[in-house]
């Protein structure tokens, strides 16, 4: 996988890769600052209207894997450009929205594109930079995904109090065309590998696996863990994930090739990425509601003390990035779970009396943790697998993410509406009740890194890696 590209080159694809990462992940998370004024505005629920997050994320993660094995097959330069278009056709329908049925439809859309950019633009950044650069440019992505994910509500909350609802969707398409054409213009074509067939059967079974998960995940809380369509989708993924499974051993060209999951740095490095993410929605879901009901912070405050996750970690991946392509050693990723673990920890025991201040140093922490995690992580994994399949490496990168970030809130909501509801029941009052269910959802998170940091130590020195 050794890689001699022009120097500037490599600059040029991290830059029209970055305005689709960072689109897609904005819109993400831009919407849920919106979902009270949508509420209001179709007259509808607040079950409903969380339908507009769940269809576009559950639309990314469901055809990850497919499109980054026909990216490997077919090219990832087209099928990138091409997403940048859908993604900006899709943010011009949702704009035009006149019922909440229509915009979760059309996030549908707005999700099929953005499925397109994240499963070619890690391989498009992999190919494009040479292995020493590796970390550096895994780096760079990480700070990319960070900053759009918890820019989202920001910026959100300032389009639609200067503009209206819609903004957070129009501005998309004049940049996601310039994008377009952008990378069509700078983006080299990588050679393709002739005579591979496309693995229909196993698109469709792991279609049918992560869908049932996703919406067992989603909607467990609501419907209850023990209610039978919870059960029945809960089955459905298990027996279609083993006929999956079986299905891979036996086809001449596998949708994933399951020698893949042989290479330890591979394998442990996926599993150490997913409980990140799981551990990490705990701060992004509790966060806000511990600021505004038990501090009385406004907004606008929870948006400041929040943006310190992303710049810490917009400063410290890329060094971590760079220090990790120098060293070549695991033990920085370690380390960084290891301090996100402590943060957690620390966050789960704030209190009534915890100020600003104590609340943004823990974040900060956060973001220190997940900057020196992510990027010699993630080059591991790109880096542990022969260039015609770093589309499917990229794109499983992005269902542990994205299957990470749904699991985390339904851990999370779960344990801290029930010690919520226990204490309640105790006759304890409304905020030490809270501060209850949050220290509980906050210490099960923290189990849940120290998992991670296990996952992270185990999985060796990434020996094998290209």
């Amino acid at each position: 996988m050794e890689n001699n590209p022009d120097p500037k080159y490599k600059w040029k694809a991290m830059l029209a890769v970055s305005i689709g990462i960072f689109m897609a992940t904005l819109d993400g998370s831009i919407v849920n600052i919106a979902l009270p004024t949508l509420t209001r505005l179709f007259d509808t629920d607040i079950p409903t209207a969380s339908w507009v997050i769940l269809s576009y994320l559950l639309t990314i993660t469901v055809l990850l894997l497919t499109l980054g094995r026909l990216s490997d097959m077919y090219g990832r330069k087209n099928m990138f450009a091409a997403g940048l278009l859908v993604f900006s056709f899709g943010s011009g329908l949702c704009s035009l929205s006149t019922s909440v049925g229509q915009l979760i439809a059309f996030r549908v859309v707005q999700g099929f594109g953005a499925a397109m950019i994240m499963a070619t633009s890690t391989a498009i950044v992999t190919f494009a930079f040479p292995h020493t650069e590796r970390g550096k440019a895994m780096g760079i992505i990480g700070t990319v995904v960070s900053v759009g994910s918890m820019a989202g509500p920001a910026l959100g909350g300032f389009l639609i109090d200067l503009i209206g609802w819609q903004s957070i969707f129009y501005i998309n398409i004049p940049i996601g065309i310039l994008a377009a054409v952008y990378a069509l213009k700078v983006l080299e074509s990588e050679e393709l590998h002739k005579g591979q067939k496309f693995d229909i059967s196993g698109a469709f079974l792991m279609f049918i696996s992560v869908t049932s998960l996703m919406m067992a995940i989603t909607q467990g809380q609501g419907m209850g863990w023990n209610s039978p369509p919870i059960i029945a989708l809960f089955s459905i993924f298990v027996i279609s994930l083993m006929i999956f499974l079986y299905t891979e051993y036996k086809v001449s060209h596998p949708m994933v090739e399951l020698s893949l999951f042989k290479n330890r740095p591979f394998s442990a490095s996926n599993a150490s990425s997913f409980l990140s993410f799981v551990a990490m929605f705990v701060v992004i879901l509790m966060m806000p509601f511990y600021m505004e009901e038990v501090l009385g912070y406004t907004t606008s405050h929870v948006g400041m003390a929040l943006i310190a996750v992303p710049l810490v970690m917009a400063v410290v991946a890329p060094v971590s990035g760079i220090l990790s392509d120098k060293t070549s050693s695991f033990m920085l990723s370690s380390i960084g779970m290891a301090i996100t673990c402590l943060a957690l920890y620390l966050l789960g025991n704030l209190g009534q009396e915890s100020t600003f201040l104590d609340i943004v140093i823990r974040l900060g922490m956060v973001g220190l943790g997940m900057g020196m995690f992510q990027s010699p992580n993630n080059s591991i994994i790109m880096g542990s697998v022969p260039k015609n399949r770093l589309g499917i490496a990229g794109s499983l990168l992005g269902i542990m993410r994205n299957l990470g970030m749904v699991t985390g809130i339904a851990i999370s909501s779960a344990v801290f509406t029930r010690g919520l509801q226990l204490n309640e029941a105790l006759g304890i009052s409304y905020i030490p009740a809270f501060l209850s269910g949050y220290h509980d959802a906050f210490m099960v998170a923290a189990g849940i890194c120290a998992v991670g940091v296990l996952a992270s130590l185990v999985r060796g020195n990434g020996d094998g890696m290209g």
